[in-house]
């Protein structure tokens, strides 16, 4: 069976996977969710070594999913472990460059409902928005601002794109506007993409849906 390791991008933890976890462990399958360590400070290999342990872990394919922020993290994984990770998932994000960068400049990126756009935040109930609240930490910016060299064996680890906060129009309208973060998109030698429209956090408005492609994504494996 796979090991799907599922990485949480900005202010939740990895108890924000638990309707996806649930369902993936059901079918037979192992997964590891972990929280990130969010210490103003905290440095983006701290958190790739933190990762690691469960690819190393893992007995049979791997599949990492990243949310959000976490593409870095399973984009650069996928080049450092390219012989154990079997496909790599962006959720509501695209594998970018790694590049080193002075922004944001602050230590800690603070949890803030305008950062995300009317349509990441369609279908979360008052009860999730609430819970968010509670549950949001501060993310350390280091994290964002640290480059890292990427394995070229990256390009060549099947990845699939699922769309929640975008679609395939709103792609267009951002490579035109960044055509140099699309790099890594069109070195990619496998990339499928999946359209999921609801929030910028599917695990928790459309866990079933979500966990239904995940599976389809390991039953693809072979």
């Amino acid at each position: 069976m796979t090991t799907f390791v599922l990485v949480h991008g900005f202010w939740l933890g990895g108890d924000s996977w638990d309707a996806v976890a649930r369902p993936l462990r059901e079918a037979g399958h192992t997964v590891v969710a972990p929280t990130l360590e969010t210490a103003p400070g905290t440095t983006f290999a701290e958190h790739l070594e933190a990762l690691r342990a469960a690819i190393d872990a893992a007995d049979g394919p791997v599949v990492l999913v990243g949310s959000s922020a976490a593409a870095k993290h399973v984009l650069a994984l996928s080049g450092d472990h390219a012989d154990r990770v079997a496909r790599v998932v962006y959720v509501d994000t695209l594998p970018q460059p790694i590049e080193a960068t002075d922004d944001p400049a602050e230590d800690s990126i603070p949890f803030d409902w305008e950062e995300l756009t009317p349509e990441e935040q369609r279908d979360l109930t008052d009860e999730q928005r609430a819970w968010i609240e509670q549950t949001a930490v501060p993310y350390p910016a280091r994290v964002v601002r640290d480059g890292w060299p990427l394995d070229p064996r990256a390009y060549d680890v099947p990845a699939l794109v699922i769309g929640t906060g975008f679609d395939e129009a709103t792609l267009g309208e951002w490579r035109e506007r960044w055509p140099g973060a699309f790099g890594v998109v069109d070195r990619m030698s496998d990339l499928s993409w999946s359209w999921l429209p609801t929030s910028h956090w599917p695990h928790l408005t459309r866990p079933t849906e979500l966990t239904e492609i995940l599976l389809a994504a390991a039953r693809s494996l072979g």
